[in-house]
């Protein structure tokens, strides 16, 4: 089964633009505006959002104290934050779906 990183954004967006201030994420601006929570193994960005709703892994609170030390806010998986799959692909969860991106600088090079 895939493995995929889960990234939580510090500040999540919880709108649907899949912005943050008025650029889009990428993996430069990432590495300033979210932390790596955890990974897990999931069939599929959709289940891998699922594990990471709060009423499944961490129902009772469990999760607080690792949250509180990451420095992150919110439990369940949001709008804003980042899944990584196991091509390195990273994937920005929208209100509806997801959004792929990649290195800006990688981006730049290629042009």
């Amino acid at each position: 089964m895939p493995r995929y990183q889960i990234l939580y954004a510090h500040r999540p967006t919880f709108h649907a633009s899949g912005e943050i201030g008025t650029a889009r994420l990428t993996v430069t601006e990432m590495q300033s505006t979210h932390v790596r929570l955890c990974e897990v193994e999931a069939d599929g960005l959709d289940d891998a959002w699922r594990q990471m709703q709060a009423e499944h892994w961490s129902p009772n609170g469990e999760a607080r104290p690792l949250l509180q030390r990451l420095g992150l806010s919110h439990t369940s998986m949001s709008v804003g934050d980042v899944i990584q799959d196991e091509d390195g692909t990273y994937w920005e969860c929208l209100d509806l779906g997801w959004r792929a991106f990649e290195d800006d600088k990688e981006a730049k090079e290629r042009n």
